[in-house]
């Protein structure tokens, strides 16, 4: 079999395991969507696979083993591979990895044998295909004395005793006999992180916390690993079975690839001219308050007449967001733990079988949603009173079950611009200038206010004075920051907006769909991953991956800007199905 032709059948099969059809190898390489795909997994160094010759000499009376051995070690790299692209948020991975390189490889490793330990079990064949790979690529290192370097001998026994942990499998004679002290000192060193990674492989970010520890202490272990790497030339062949590929130009691929990913998230060519005049102000101090008031009133009515009843959508909604929760203890069980307050009856009767217990779990809801409200000036006609009829009603079927709500709203703090503008002029109008609006941005409803105490704020959505104009990108960094700090379990964004976004002055003096194209960039960010650091607008972010985006829009649809979005007629009453909407987006 051609070279090309081994690579195409590899692809075929990672792309099965993967189910990501746009997986593809180009020589060393692995790509989804024609992009590098970076990954410091030694065992998994695709050309390790290319260095052994799949047709050795036919004169060679163990061909026929030979080639099958090479064939399975190939479509056990494919597997694992494919297990990793399934399993991983490649997002996520790259935010949580360490900066240091000897580092990252071992996170990278303990990562790869997350993914692994998930294999769906009727996946026989797999787990077969990525055991032998490994197998021999243990063999082949060993063979190799990578043992006779220190770092070689640290990296290669802390991968074995991650694999062993994970999978539960034990290490084979010849491997166990090379790394047996190395193994004591290491447990020492990073057991405590070590255990407690198989409970964590159903969650990323949360296993992460561990394997980093684990890395930081190898790293530290043999922190003159790069002098190491310089050492003589066998020992740096040896190290091959180790490194990928070569070290410098492995890590400039990285960069490349950070670079790639965080640069795609936010536009690099958006940026503020100013953030001096920006407004961050609580919706009850937009008015006075018996302004407030008299809107509430309005308000109120209008929800009246739509004649929604707020304890069935609460348990609507309470399905849609569910989670469980500790709940006491069933008792008098057959099996569970032991109940000590019936340690009596086990002494009068130790046969008595009923003198167990089990955790006992309630329904509960550990989730967040923010709605983020266009109070821009083409929602005036009248459209503004049917959204806060709506928002209003939704919060208060959450709060009902249980489900922490916020309202945001984005506007303009001025028109045409305002002092911001005006600064930009005074400095002589530079070209391209970024966005040159004083951004307003409103709570009516914080995440800490019920919805009792944030009512008359919630009400100065009824009132248009502050209704100019937006830059929905912006607004959606916001809340998304602002939801980033909250711990809860599901966090959902809900945009309700008319349109794109529409600011002149920065449309006008910035390059054309400058504002949308931020706007598409930020949308895209919330399938990937966030981290707990607030997002900054003006430079290159951190996505959004466990946060989930949706749309209301009205009027005009966004699915082209935010795919998971639903288009509503707002211009007259609600209708009842209308306040399922957050089903339409979320329930799935």
């Amino acid at each position: 079999m051609s070279t090309r032709r081994s690579e195409r059948a590899g692809a075929a099969g990672l792309r099965a395991v993967s189910r990501i059809p746009t997986a593809e190898l180009r020589g060393t390489r692995l790509e989804v969507d024609d992009r590098l795909v970076a990954l410091m997994v030694p065992h998994l160094a695709l050309e390790t696979i290319r260095s052994l010759d799949p047709t050795p000499s036919p004169e060679w009376s163990g061909h026929d083993e030979y080639r099958q051995n090479y064939h399975q070690n190939q479509r056990g790299v494919m597997d694992a591979l494919g297990l990793r692209l399934r399993h991983s948020d490649r997002s996520l991975h790259l935010e949580l990895s360490p900066s240091e390189p000897l580092e990252r490889i071992v996170f990278d490793i303990a990562e790869q044998f997350r993914c692994e330990a998930l294999i769906d079990p009727t996946l026989v064949g797999v787990k077969a295909n990525t055991t032998a790979a490994f197998d021999r690529w243990s063999e082949r290192a060993v063979a190799e004395r990578i043992d006779e370097t220190g770092v070689g001998l640290a990296i290669f026994t802390i991968t074995q005793m991650i694999r062993s942990r994970l999978l539960r499998v034990p290490t084979t004679e010849l491997v166990g006999d090379v790394i047996e002290s190395t193994r004591g000192n290491l447990s020492r060193l990073v057991g405590h992180a070590l255990k407690n990674l198989p409970a964590l492989i159903d969650s990323q970010r949360a296993y992460a916390e561990p394997a980093q520890e684990i890395a930081r202490l190898i790293g530290e272990m043999v922190a003159d690993a790069s002098l190491a790497l310089d050492a003589a030339p066998e020992a740096v062949d040896r190290h091959r079975l180790l490194l990928p590929v070569d070290w410098d130009l492995l890590n400039e691929e990285l960069a490349e690839v950070e670079t790639e990913q965080h640069s795609g998230l936010i536009e690099s060519d958006y940026r503020i001219f100013s953030t001096a005049f920006d407004v961050e102000v609580a919706g009850a101090d937009l008015y006075r308050p018996a302004s407030l008031r008299q809107l509430r009133q309005q308000l109120d009515s209008q929800i009246a007449d739509q004649a929604v009843s707020i304890t069935r959508l609460a348990q609507k909604l309470k399905q849609l967001f569910p989670s469980f929760a500790n709940d006491g203890w069933s008792t008098g069980q057959s099996e569970g733990v032991l109940d000590p307050q019936r340690l009596p009856q086990l002494v009068a009767d130790p046969l008595n079988p009923h003198v167990r217990r089990l955790p006992r779990q309630r329904i509960a809801t550990d989730s967040m949603v923010t709605f983020v409200v266009d109070t821009t000036g083409s929602m005036k006609l009248q459209r503004y009173e049917t959204v806060a009829v709506l928002v209003d009603t939704l919060v208060r079927a959450l709060e009902l079950a249980e489900i922490t709500t916020e309202v945001l709203g984005f506007s303009t703090a001025s028109w045409a611009g305002g002092r911001s503008r005006q600064l930009w002029a005074s400095q002589g109008s530079p070209a391209d200038p970024g966005r040159l609006s004083e951004t307003l941005h409103i709570v009516y409803k914080s995440a800490e206010q019920s919805w009792r105490q944030s009512r008359l704020s919630l009400a100065a959505m009824m009132r248009t004075d502050h209704y100019r104009e937006g830059v929905d990108g912006e607004a959606l960094l916001w809340a998304a920051s602002r939801a980033a700090q909250r711990s809860e379990q599901r966090r959902v964004v809900v945009l309700i907006s008319d349109g794109l976004p529409m600011e002149a002055t920065t449309a006008n003096a910035n390059r054309e769909n400058f504002l949308t194209d931020h706007l598409r960039t930020v949308a895209s960010s919330f399938s990937a991953a966030i981290g707990q650091r607030r997002p900054s607008p003006n430079t290159r972010s951190l996505p959004f991956g466990d946060l989930s985006l949706g749309a209301i829009t009205i009027d005009q649809a966004l699915g082209e800007y935010i795919p998971n979005s639903v288009t509503m007629d707002l211009s007259g009453t609600l209708r009842v199905g209308d306040y399922d909407v957050l089903q339409t987006l979320f329930n799935h």
